[in-house]
């Protein structure tokens, strides 16, 4: 019994030790998604439809401060000579003023990061994609974002240029 326990336990001594030869090494790599996703086309003209959206709606953020205003000094100069009613009902219409003019401003806000989350996502699909792909040619077992690594080994596997390359970026 006792050379049966021993031949088991030295088989599975012997299994464990081949078994740890036979793991492939991790492979790790780095990259900085950011520069990659400023590189690639698609980055500039989203960048393009991001700032019309933007300029649009500030002009009209600046025609509401402009009315709010042109309402504002009118009342500074005429409110003496309103009566008391005519007075409320102007102070009411700026106050009304100036929360649209508020609600609008954060509306603008809101559209501006939802769209640029919407242009976005799919440049970082395709960025994604191809990081993964070029991983996998290399054998990399785990890909870090250069731009929060804590450490980065002076050999350590940069994707970018390979990432790029995959691309078809040049810049």
């Amino acid at each position: 019994m006792k050379v049966i326990f021993k031949i088991v336990a030295t088989l599975a001594i012997a299994g464990m030790c081949g078994f740890s030869h036979a793991q492939k090494p991790i492979k790790i790599a780095h990259i900085d998604s950011q520069a990659l996703m400023q590189s690639m086309p698609e980055s500039d003209s989203a960048q393009v439809k991001l700032q019309k959206l933007q300029k649009e709606l500030e002009e009209e953020l600046e025609g509401l401060q402009v009315e709010l205003n042109r309402k504002y000094d009118e009342f500074q100069k005429n409110n003496a000579n309103w009566t008391e009613l005519v007075k409320n009902s102007r102070q009411q219409e700026i106050v009304t003023m100036q929360q649209r003019t508020q609600q609008f401003q954060e509306s603008a806000y809101e559209t501006l990061q939802q769209e640029n989350a919407n242009l976005l996502q799919p440049i970082r699909e395709k960025a994604l994609k191809a990081i993964e792909a070029v991983a996998k040619e290399q054998g990399i077992t785990y890909v870090l974002e250069s731009q929060v690594a804590l450490f980065k080994a002076a050999d350590s596997q940069d994707l970018l240029p390979l990432v790029k390359q995959r691309l078809g970026i040049t810049k």
